[in-house]
């Protein structure tokens, strides 16, 4: 269903952007960073820890593991475990190896030319159900590897199934939630991947996913029918020139969600952040809708989100959102696009901040307009959009403005982490200089620190 309404938040600058102590935590700032920091700089005192693998070209993803504090790394060709003070524990060499986009998942023609091709982290998931770590490449159509949690060199399972993206550049979100077929009792995996186009077997990855944790049918499609399933293609017409670019997914409240970069339609070259959201319970993705999540000041226009986090607001920010501090919010970082019809990001950034309960009422508001017969239903870049048809005729129009309570504006805004009660934005003036945002849960106070390369 299309969704016309949009969330609208307005950044403006508040007592959370103030100077205050140095930061206590910079571990996935370093970690992001170490690969291309140069070693001539000093580092100040702040940074207690650092981890650094010279052979390596970039650090794609990080995760810790919530029960023993230890750090997983996915980087180009290395997959590392370290210790919760970042001594490497273990370290295993991913790639490059033999390849070929001609290639599928299980076999190559006898004419395709493989060479040596690196191996690009795309996606990186602890399962804490089944104590695995789930690993995935670029290499062979984006496959995966399912690793002990206790010792990531024992691989066991490799998944001979195409599910994240296969070159370097194209966006993958993957993340771990309630799905088909008994949610909340079953889990799957939830996985947004832009076309690629490189390859004739890309046509067979979905845009957006359910995915099984079976071991019998790990990472297959959770829920297949012959005709839906829990599974969501761009249309041959639009997939190669309406590309999607996923930035984050969550879960919250019986809802998956996907936060993304696209355009504003198949027609209008006009980049937009939208939020893409499917019911958990939905075996057939009937339920898959999206709406426009806007990001503006008085000046600008901040169209194109960057990167996200859901967390719980704790007491002083569910004041200024009018919700409780358990109620979940959805922390974003947007930029201006360097011109309308562009998808490249300008410095200037802002972080705004927004209501998971507003986002559930926005998303309630634009199906009740549908079905009061308002605006249209249907993606085009799905399938043929068609005009809403009355079919309930007592639903009152709510209000459609969302209010929210954004933090702040900066150059440019980059990473986020969470510890305890404090939520860390990590902004960026530019390549080697960021600064640290933190918002604590129980307080006005704001911690603010710099590093520099």
């Amino acid at each position: 269903m299309r969704m016309a309404r949009s969330l609208v938040s307005r950044p403006y600058r508040r007592r959370w952007c103030r100077q205050s102590l140095p930061l206590f935590l910079m571990l996935t700032l370093m970690l992001s960073l170490s690969s291309w920091l140069p070693t001539a700089r000093t580092l100040p005192a702040d940074i207690v820890r650092k981890f650094h693998d010279p052979e390596v070209e970039r650090m794609n993803h990080l995760v810790v593991d919530k029960n023993t504090g230890r750090v997983f790394i996915g980087a180009v060709n290395r997959l590392y475990m370290l210790t919760p003070d970042l001594a490497i524990f273990q370290k295993e060499v991913t790639g490059p190896k033999g390849d070929s986009t001609a290639c599928s998942m299980l076999d190559c023609p006898r004419e395709a030319q493989k060479r040596p091709v690196d191996n690009v982290n795309k996606a990186l998931v602890i399962d804490y159900t089944t104590s695995r770590l789930i690993s995935c490449g670029s290499l062979f159509q984006g496959m995966c590897t399912v690793r002990d949690l206790n010792n990531i060199t024992n691989v066991v399972q490799e998944v001979k199934e195409a599910v994240v993206a296969n070159n370097a550049t194209a966006s993958t979100v993957a993340f771990i939630a309630p799905g088909p077929p008994n949610p909340p009792v079953s889990q799957v995996m939830y996985v947004g991947v832009t076309f690629t186009g490189n390859s004739p077997y890309r046509s067979e990855v979905p845009a957006v996913s359910s995915r099984s944790l079976d071991k019998d049918k790990m990472l297959n499609i959770a829920e297949a029918a012959v005709t839906t399933g829990t599974r969501m293609y761009v249309n041959s017409l639009s997939r190669e020139r309406y590309p999607i670019n996923y930035i984050y997914g969550f879960s919250s409240k019986g809802f998956s969600y996907f936060l993304t970069t696209q355009m504003k339609n198949t027609e209008t070259p006009i980049y937009l952040s939208k939020l893409v959201r499917v019911c958990q319970d939905d075996e057939h993705y009937y339920s898959y809708t999206e709406i426009p999540i806007n990001c503006t000041s008085d000046e600008r226009v901040y169209n194109l989100v960057q990167a996200a986090y859901v967390g719980k607001a704790g007491s002083v920010l569910a004041g200024d959102l009018g919700i409780t501090a358990q109620d979940d919010v959805l922390f974003a970082v947007f930029a201006e696009s360097d011109g309308p019809n562009s998808d490249v990001p300008r410095p200037f950034s802002a972080l705004c901040v927004y209501s998971l309960k507003a986002i559930r009422r926005k998303f309630m508001s634009n199906i009740q307009r549908c079905f009061s017969g308002e605006g249209q239903r249907g993606l085009e870049f799905i399938s043929p959009s068609h005009k809403c048809i009355s079919t309930v005729s007592h639903f009152q129009r709510p209000n459609l403005a969302v209010a929210a309570s954004p933090t702040c504006m900066h150059n440019h805004i980059r990473r986020r982490h969470r510890r305890g009660d404090t939520l860390a934005r990590y902004l960026g003036k530019n390549e080697e200089h960021y600064t640290d945002v933190r918002t604590a849960r129980n307080s006005t106070n704001a911690k603010h620190s710099e590093i520099y390369a």
